[in-house]
């Protein structure tokens, strides 16, 4: 077994373990809404679209995950854009300081929790960058790598995910909300989004969430069991 597919098992076994105990308490909404924003970029025709999850204080981010039972897709049919200064599918190869020079970096396309930049220029005491599994037979980080990519699809039995520590700062929202990702595209996004998150209310319990998108706006969470 690979590396990865040893933490994606790891990741999966934490996630039966802590779900095998809430799995026979009342299934409620959950208090989690997908915020989709929008940003003109800076290269002409291009919108950035800032993907966050709105959640309540002392809740956390663990892993962003997609299988076969419940796949994750991003669909933008005019593709997307990637910056090849940006040597990570996430926001770790992302640094401001390039910016000035290099200002379509800032369009760049990329995968997160919580962060924009690299965890160690973030500024965020505990911060991390997020680790990625993906199944090798069906790959999904050239959405975050390659221009012009159209489709963000995770949804084989093995399945795919990126994901922090619960421990880690960046899991935590930041002004109620942790950033998920942004794409960069000419024309539209839509799409549905997996998430792990730990409720401040409880020290072991997890919630497991489904948010299905289409442009700019809100979205309701939808629980899965």
């Amino acid at each position: 077994m690979t590396k990865h597919g040893l933490a994606f098992g790891v990741l999966w076994i934490a996630c039966g373990l802590a779900f095998a105990q809430t799995e026979d308490k009342a299934t409620s909404a959950p208090p989690y809404t997908l915020e989709v924003a929008t940003e003109v970029a800076h290269q002409p025709g291009l919108t950035k679209y800032l993907i966050s999850v709105k959640l309540p204080e002392g809740d956390r981010v663990s892993s962003v995950y997609g299988t076969d039972v419940h796949p994750l897709t991003v669909r933008a049919p005019k593709g997307v854009f990637n910056s090849p200064y940006n040597g990570s599918w996430s926001a770790s190869g992302m640094n401001p300081k390039f910016f000035e020079i290099m200002p379509e970096m800032a369009d760049d396309t990329y995968a997160t929790i919580g962060l924009s930049t690299a965890a160690k220029m973030s500024g965020m005491e505990g911060a991390e960058d997020p680790t990625m599994v993906q199944d090798p037979g069906s790959p999904w980080d050239q959405f975050f790598t390659e221009s012009g990519e159209t489709d963000l699809d995770i949804s084989t039995h093995t399945g795919g995910a990126y994901f922090v520590l619960r421990t880690a700062a960046n899991g935590a929202g930041q002004d109620g909300r942790v950033f998920l990702m942004q794409v960069t595209t000419e024309g539209d996004l839509s799409g549905a989004i997996n998430l792990q998150l730990f409720p401040a209310s409880s020290e072991h319990d997890q919630v497991r969430c489904r948010f299905e998108f289409n442009g700019k706006g809100e979205f309701p969470g939808m629980a899965i069991e």
